[in-house]
């Protein structure tokens, strides 16, 4: 049985190298690790294939499709869908957004999966294999704080040169935090800890040096966290995470960080405002320590990607200019921003449409590089012009140098990380803040660009027919 796994493009960071799409982030877990479960049975041959990197295979005689939607993907998500089913191949969809919207995914396709697929997936893949395969496979929540049963994923059948990061494990699910942004809270309710010998057991198994660890909230649980990283020093490797801005607070962590080859850290500073911090929930950051913080990490010669959020309640129109000028300030190795958006689920997107401020539900622009919503302090077209600005200011040759200054061994993974983000800064010119540009399914099928319009125009093709929650 052959079953074509799929997520597809997302349309975010990511640039040509000699002629081939290359990921600037980490490679994904999700499809590696279904395949991984569903590897249990012999008779099975997956392929994978993430959009953002390769060509779906529109042609491929595949027995059973499954696609991983994001929000920001399930235009494209649905279309895919239609595509296989129009040809006659049963589609499961699964995914973040198909947990938080499943009435809305399962009217495009033969089954949904809700919640994670630990248990779920093995058992969808057998019913199908004797044609009963139910619409939908709600996963339970898990029995205590420990996620157990996930195997080693199937490295060897992602395309490892797509990512500048082809090898990420997983030690934790969920978070401790409630961001009022976020949509993990919303999908996993439990704070989840890996046993530490099945996180070690995928590392070991990674052929590189150099990995990541893909949780949002990995060192929360700090007696975990030390456990963790005593038991990756032997192992000699060189890895990243995302953390907290909490994390340089616990001498006794840092040290461990340093120690076990942590080399780079993707931190949620989020703004430079304490009211907006309060606001979001994410008051445990405090404006007044991000100079400590960086301070510290320097001095471990840890390389910081600092994330900011522009169109925060509190945020007017002088927050572009105050922002850029405090990353210059913190020397923030390689910055991002992106724009407050309400994703399904969540606390904002429950707020922001009591109060009318929603411009659009069309989740192709959920990206965090579009305007959906309506400021309180600005208009749309100012928080976009504002959002390009502190991109295009930030990412000049002069003020990528004076943040670069000093920065010794670590100076070439900081200069390209910041060389990757001015190329970027180049499509956000290109975007127009309130239209996804769709463009094809594929670069190598011209006769399938006209998919995306064509599935919205019909009636979905599944047995599920039911409305979508906001019309």
């Amino acid at each position: 049985m052959k079953v074509l796994l799929i997520m597809p493009d997302a349309n975010m960071h990511k640039f040509w190298v000699f002629g081939r799409l290359k990921s600037a982030r980490e490679a994904p877990l999700t499809l590696t690790t279904l395949a991984a479960i569903g590897s249990q049975d012999p008779d099975i041959e997956f392929r994978l294939v993430d959009e953002s990197v390769d060509c779906v295979p529109l042609d491929y005689p595949a027995d059973l499709v499954g696609i991983s939607v994001l929000t920001g993907t399930s235009r494209r998500a649905y279309a895919l869908a239609d595509h296989f089913q129009r040809r006659g191949i049963p589609v499961v969809l699964g995914g973040v957004h198909v947990s938080i919207l499943p009435d809305e995914a399962a009217r495009y396709a033969d089954a949904i999966v809700i919640g994670m697929a630990e248990q779920t997936w093995p058992r969808l893949l057998r019913d199908f294999q004797v044609g009963k395969m139910a619409p939908v496979y709600r996963e339970e929540p898990a029995d205590g704080d420990v996620a157990c049963g996930i195997p080693t994923p199937r490295y060897d059948l992602q395309r490892n040169s797509g990512y500048v990061m082809p090898y990420t494990v997983m030690a934790t699910r969920g978070c401790a935090h409630t961001c009022d942004f976020c949509t993990v809270p919303v999908v996993w309710k439990q704070y989840l800890r890996r046993p530490i010998a099945d996180v070690i057991r995928d590392v070991k198994a990674i052929p590189s040096r150099r990995f990541c660890i893909n949780d949002v909230s990995p060192f929360d649980d700090a007696d975990y966290a030390k456990e963790l990283l005593h038991a990756l020093i032997p192992l000699k490797k060189k890895w990243g995470a995302l953390a907290t801005t909490r994390i340089a607070s616990d001498p006794e962590l840092l040290d461990l960080l340093v120690r076990s080859g942590c080399r780079y850290l993707l931190l949620g500073f989020e703004s430079i405002s304490q009211r907006s911090l309060n606001r979001i929930y994410k008051g445990f950051n405090t404006k007044e320590d991000y100079g400590e913080v960086m301070r510290r990490l320097h001095q471990a010669h840890i390389v910081v990607q600092g994330c900011f959020v522009f169109g925060f309640d509190e945020d007017d129109k002088d927050i572009f200019a105050a922002t850029v000028e405090e990353v210059q300030r913190l020397k923030i190795d390689i910055p991002r921003y992106s724009l407050y958006t309400p994703y399904p689920g969540t606390i904002l997107f429950q707020r922001l449409q009591q109060e009318g401020r929603i411009l659009t539900y069309d989740w192709g622009s959920y990206d965090t590089m579009h305007v959906v919503i309506q400021p309180k302090r600005m208009t749309p077209v100012e928080l976009y012009e504002g959002f390009r600005w502190a991109y295009r200011e930030t990412f000049r040759w002069k003020n990528i140098l004076r943040r670069s200054a000093g920065r010794g061994t670590r100076l070439p993974i900081v200069l390209i990380g910041n060389m990757v983000y001015r190329k970027f800064t180049r499509r956000i010119d290109m975007l127009k803040g309130f239209e996804l540009p769709l463009g094809p399914l594929t670069d190598a099928d011209a006769g399938d660009r006209g998919l995306m319009d064509e599935a919205e125009q019909r009636p979905p093709t599944s047995r599920a027919k039911r409305p979508v929650p906001w019309a």
